[in-house]
């Protein structure tokens, strides 16, 4: 897909994960970085399969009534609640390691994704540390079968428990927050990715939320346009976005298994920083 030198591509895809493309990306020039093939789809099905029997393997507790699963408490569910803030950080290091397990004998597309972006990036690369601790990096999920992921956005700031000076000071030179995604398992029917080229301000946010739902992130997609683009993933597949703009998850009809993480950008100069 070509485009002038002033109008955003909406897609590109390449045959790996390369410097150009993630700046481009990163800068805003382009909304979603495909990467085909990223991962075998042998080791995909089978690292798939060890997932879903996962016993910690639960839906979002600040989104309890949207029928998608995690392992692990996530950082935007500590939101609110020192208590599970605490929890979050303290199981941190058994999940990454629990994670890694569930994939041996094989890498983990996590830390293959993890590898590769200290290995293009000058400045290197690191796991986030709010208040100083090491944050979880890296979860898998596994969607419901009829349930989608209704639109919203993945903001880090707006996940902070802290007063808004300890958000400042962490985050204001964080320019951009990319979601990762690796396709484990994908449904025949439905599972698409939809993505919104808008960033709403949370004033803005709640002024189009939906109300049916207890999180008050989800916004009603009958306040916004068409998705500018659907994807549907592919099995062994890395996909890469801005979460700042507006996404969901079509309804599946069947198993849809991914792994992701957060990416953190604060320049070129910067490390990339990322998390769960």
């Amino acid at each position: 897909m070509n485009s002038t030198p002033n109008e955003k591509m909406l897609v590109k895809t390449a045959e790996h994960l390369n410097i150009d493309d993630l700046l481009n990306l990163l800068k805003g020039e382009i909304l979603v970085l495909r990467i085909p093939n990223y991962y075998p789809l042998e080791e995909a099905e089978a690292i798939s399969k060890k997932i879903v029997l996962q016993e910690s393997l639960q839906r979002y507790h600040r989104a309890p009534d949207v029928g998608v699963k995690r392992t692990g408490v996530t950082f935007f569910e500590t939101n609110g609640s020192f208590e599970m803030l605490e929890r979050y950080y303290e199981e941190a290091p058994f999940l990454i390691a629990q994670l890694r397990q569930v994939c041996f004998p094989y890498l983990s597309p996590i830390d293959k994704l993890k590898l590769e972006l200290t290995d293009i990036w000058l400045a290197g690369a690191y796991i986030e540390n709010v208040h100083n601790r090491r944050m979880l990096a890296g979860i898998a999920r596994a969607f419901e079968h009829g349930f989608e992921l209704p639109p919203h956005q993945d903001i880090l700031s707006r996940d902070i428990l802290d007063s808004p000076l300890t958000a400042r000071n962490l985050f204001q030179n964080l320019t951009t927050q990319l979601s990762s995604n690796i396709y484990l398992r994908t449904p025949e029917i439905g599972g698409e990715l939809e993505l919104w080229d808008l960033k709403p301000s949370w004033s803005q946010q709640q002024s189009i939320r939906d109300q049916e739902y207890k999180y008050e992130g989800i916004i009603d997609r009958n306040n916004l346009p068409p998705a500018k683009i659907v994807i549907k993933p592919a099995v062994g597949e890395l996909m890469l976005f801005d979460s700042g703009c507006i996404h969901a998850v079509c309804a599946s009809s069947g198993s849809r298994v991914s792994m992701s993480m957060f990416i953190g950008y604060r320049g070129q100069d910067k490390p990339l920083t990322y998390w769960s």
